[in-house]
């Protein structure tokens, strides 16, 4: 019999998935079309960046699950030595170790693992000079959730 082992991994993909949703419905329940028809919509300001806030825990719990996800992953395929060797490795690195070579999904967890840094970790005094929104790395992050999730758990 193996061992019991007690995680939050699927607790943390539902808070990811349910933030992305609220992120979504806030967004969208904030613009409505131009009066006079033309194409484009005139956004409703929100002085509580209810949206942004939403999109922030997609990103911060995507990369909690994708962590947790991996760790468990790692273990029961390679064990806890291989698991202390790639632990700072890049997310790419530990997916790859998994056994995927879908570049698509690769560039995905590069792509997250550097905007999340850059979202989470502000410098504000080392702007990169690229303008991100949060819902649209938000939505990056929930595609590459989908990926790792479809690849790794079906």
């Amino acid at each position: 019999m193996s061992k019991l082992i007690i995680t939050n991994v699927s607790t943390y993909k539902a808070i990811a998935i349910d933030a992305h949703k609220a992120m979504h419905e806030l967004f969208n329940s904030g613009r409505r079309p131009k009066d006079d028809g033309s194409p484009g919509w005139v956004m409703t300001f929100d002085p509580d960046q209810r949206s942004f806030k939403q999109a922030m825990v997609t990103i911060v719990f995507t990369g909690m699950w994708l962590e947790a996800l991996l760790h468990l992953l790692i273990v029961r395929e390679h064990g806890k030595d291989k698991f202390k060797e790639f632990d700072f490795k890049s997310y790419a690195d530990k997916i790859r170790l998994l056994g995927c070579s879908d570049q698509k999904i690769l560039d995905a967890a590069i792509k997250f693992q550097k905007s999340r840094k850059e979202l989470v970790h502000e410098k504000a005094h080392f702007d990169t000079g690229v303008i991100k929104t949060a819902q649209d790395e938000a939505d990056n992050a929930h595609q590459l959730l989908l990926a790792i999730d479809s690849l790794f758990m079906s």
